[in-house]
């Protein structure tokens, strides 16, 4: 039994942990990957407060690292299902289950899938949905980004210095910027974009070899596709349980209490419009600090 069960190790869940913890909780922070969340999959983070610049594994890091060191207990399952007795909120896991006094989500997301033909066949053979996780295996050959924003610039500017070529497939007549400014195109420089573009099928033998793209005839060849089209919620599994909009994110009010007594959510799970990782932070502290004020009632 304890206090707090907190399911996810992103900014949101460590945040949560650390402001639990520090108030003498006994807190568990369940990650069914890596340790500090889809963070720790970024290259260079130039946004976050503090830090004219970090690469996004040692920002997680420093986060993991602070957590561990006031003596938050880490578990590596799978939240399968949400279960509630009486006032018991219990987290279903894959391996074990969790009972605790409050649940804090913090389950993240995942990545958008194309849904093109050849999509799934590549997995792992040329398709990637992580730029720093996967890039090194393309050093000196040819790949292309598929997106329009922030995710998609950063993968390629990550890529650029390591891969011979690289180019931009976007659906859109210019790229939808919100952490870069439109001065980013000139660090760019020698990437082909493809506007008002999409990619129709990826082909290959056992690996990547081309993909067929909409707005031009022949193929274009290349050795590697990263995804970078946005992120989704991973909520299924609670529906019926806890009040989600019609994307599938958690509803939270400014408090971030969900529907449910005695759980909360924090970060890219919730319905909250801006998905940064100082807002993750932000709404892993103001869930966590409130839980703990609910408790003392």
């Amino acid at each position: 039994m304890f206090d707090i069960v907190i399911v996810g190790s992103g900014p949101a869940g460590l945040t949560s942990a650390i402001y639990a913890k520090r108030a003498g909780k006994k807190v568990v922070v369940i990650e069914k990957s890596i340790e500090g969340g889809q963070v720790a999959t970024i290259g260079k983070i130039e946004n976050y407060p503090g830090f004219a610049q970090i690469d996004g594994f040692e920002l997680a890091d420093n986060f993991v690292r602070q957590a561990k060191s006031l003596g938050v207990e880490f578990v590596q399952d799978e939240m399968i299902d949400l279960k509630f007795e009486g006032d018991k909120n219990i987290v279903i896991g894959s391996k074990s289950n969790y009972e605790a006094k409050v649940i804090i989500l913090a389950l993240g997301s995942v990545s958008r899938k194309l849904k093109v033909d050849g999509e799934d066949k590549f997995l792992g053979k040329g398709v990637s949905y992580c730029a720093t996780c996967d890039g090194n295996f393309f050093r000196n050959k040819n790949v292309v980004v598929v997106g329009s924003g922030d995710s998609a610039v950063s993968s390629a500017l990550y890529l650029l210095p390591i891969c011979k070529t690289v180019s931009i497939v976007s659906k859109y007549p210019e790229l939808k910027l919100k952490g870069y400014s439109k001065d980013i195109l000139n660090k760019l420089n020698g990437v082909k974009i493809y506007y008002n573009s999409n990619i129709e099928r990826i082909e290959g033998d056992n690996f990547v070899e081309k993909i067929k793209i909409d707005s031009i005839e022949k193929e274009v060849s290349t050795d590697g596709v990263f995804v970078s089209i946005g992120r989704m919620p991973t909520t299924e599994f609670l529906l019926g349980k806890i009040e989600l909009d019609e994307k599938g994110y958690i509803k939270v009010d400014n408090l971030m209490h969900t529907s449910r007594r005695g759980v909360y959510a924090c970060g890219d799970i919730t319905n909250n419009t801006v998905k940064q990782i100082v807002t993750a932070t932000a709404e892993g502290a103001i869930a966590s600090m409130q839980a703990l004020k609910d408790m003392q009632k």
